[in-house]
């Protein structure tokens, strides 16, 4: 399928040292009619100077060249910012080489020999998926307005045990404190390999975290109003990789702090996770000021989060950093709530309605049930939630012309009862 419009066609520069291997890409991709090759490199410099001078939309870049190797001219591309993509290509099927490759700035690996149906789907994916980079930074210009920088709050959607609705809660609630709160929000997704984000918001993975890898070491908010997508609600959403694999090129030190450095954009960063102690996520559950611990009523749950609440002890969380919340919590056959604290030893922070018809209909359609549906019992626990996190008075929960459910049908944001918590 054409996806370049019939005024534009994709171009491409190809970089091998081999000739034969450039004059075979150039054929395969010849007979395509949204594609056209501009141009052919025969060393890493070579294909620098042509980017810089021909802007192509997709460089086909082999990793080993003379004079300046495949990852080298990457990263020499991407600074250019001539707003070419890379695509990386090598006989190397190796994980390192391809973490190289993406913190170089590629946006795709072949492994050779690949099919001529490999190469044209690979080109136009990531033609369709990546915007054109954008070009040389405008001097700052004294006076000019910048990006404050906030003191945000990170809120890490935790649970120990799958299947208890972790991410519709994640998504809803960074929703709720946008409106509710009147709030500039981030919201990660945080399981890496399989996230579900993207789904439940219905947006496609154009720019994933993976994007940031090439800016890890200057992370910034104009970095973050490039890369982040824009939900309807007024979200921005940072997604998981578009395929399992590349969740590897994210590590536990990259992850803490891409979350870091969002709280310092965000007044709220909202992290989906995945059930796993795994060094990435306990970065997560580190870094969080609220670590909702998200659970239902029954017995292995409850049993998996009290190994949880000992793992947050020794790993000398303060108390009140941990909040738990039971899902699903008027479910037939459920443990009672003082049976559960009791269990726990700790009190239960909140409790969201069991409403199987309302999340699955909101997951299918795409769309958060605090805005579809917002005085339904279940959205208006989770909007409660909201405003209990975002510092709001106790009454705020409450359904009338002054509660949460009005201001959020009319758009208002709500007034905070603290002193010193910032307003957005």
């Amino acid at each position: 399928m054409s996806i370049a419009s019939p005024s534009k066609k994709v171009t491409v520069l190809i970089a091998d040292d081999i000739a034969d291997t450039r004059d075979n890409l150039a054929k395969l991709l010849y007979f395509e009619k949204d594609i056209e090759v501009v141009g052919q490199a025969s060393d890493g410099q070579q294909a620098v100077e042509l980017a810089r001078k021909l802007a192509p939309d997709i460089v086909l870049l082999d990793v080993n060249m003379p004079v300046l190797d495949g990852i080298a001219a990457a990263a020499a591309i991407r600074e250019s910012r001539c707003g070419s993509a890379v695509i990386m290509m090598s006989v190397q099927d190796d994980v390192q080489l391809f973490r190289q490759a993406m913190l170089a700035g590629a946006r795709e690996f072949l492994v050779k020999p690949f099919s001529g149906q490999d190469l044209i789907q690979a080109v136009r994916r990531v033609y369709e998926h990546s915007d054109r980079l954008p070009g040389p930074v405008a001097p700052v210009v004294p006076g000019a307005a910048v990006m404050p920088r906030r003191d945000g709050k990170i809120i890490t959607v935790f649970s120990p045990k799958g299947g208890v609705g972790r991410t519709t809660v994640a998504v809803n609630l960074a929703v709720a404190l946008r409106r509710v709160c009147d709030a500039t929000v981030a919201l990660v997704d945080g399981s890496l390999q399989f996230g579900d984000v993207g789904i439940m918001l219905m947006m496609q993975p154009q720019k994933t975290i993976v994007d940031l890898l090439p800016h890890v070491s200057s992370l910034d908010p104009e970095i973050f109003d490039d890369l982040l997508l824009r939900h309807d609600t007024g979200v921005r959403v940072l997604l998981a990789p578009a395929r399992p694999e590349m969740a590897e090129l994210i590590t536990p030190e990259i992850f803490k702090r891409i979350l870091t450095k969002l709280r310092e954009a965000f007044d709220y960063v909202v992290v989906d996770t995945f059930p796993s102690f795994h060094d990435t996520m306990l970065g997560a559950l580190d870094a969080a000021d609220h670590l909702i611990v998200l659970f239902t009523s029954e017995m292995t749950a409850i049993k998996n989060v009290r190994n949880l609440l000992d793992v947050t002890h020794a790993l000398g969380y303060p108390n009140e950093k941990v909040l738990l919340v039971v899902n699903r919590a008027d479910s037939a056959g459920g443990i009672g709530l003082a049976d559960v604290q009791k269990a726990l030893g700790k009190t239960v922070f909140a409790q969201l309605s069991s409403d199987y018809r309302l999340a699955t209909s909101s997951l299918n359609e795409g769309k958060p049930f605090v805005v579809t549906q917002p005085r339904s019992r279940l959205a208006r626990d989770v909007i409660s939630l909201a405003a209990r996190l975002g510092g709001l008075s106790e009454n705020a929960g409450a359904v009338g012309r002054t509660g949460v459910i009005s201001r959020l049908r009319l758009g208002f944001p709500f007034h905070r009862s603290e002193p010193g918590v910032k307003t957005a």
